[in-house]
């Protein structure tokens, strides 16, 4: 699995220049906002198969 930068970038264009904060309010995640975690996106390089894995900040 190749790590592909936070879930939260791939939400719309503007996803990625959002204050974090703001945008763990409403990333449908509940816990990312109290849990000092955060979702990112993996890729397969083979398969093409996404999954999202909490990293802790």
């Amino acid at each position: 699995m190749i790590e592909s930068g936070r879930a939260m970038d791939y939400y719309d264009d503007y996803s990625p220049y959002m204050e974090i904060d703001l945008m763990k309010m409403v990333d449908g995640f509940q816990d990312t906002n109290s849990g000092d975690k955060c979702p990112h996106l993996y890729r397969c390089p083979t398969c093409q198969n996404e999954e999202i894995l909490f990293i802790k900040e």
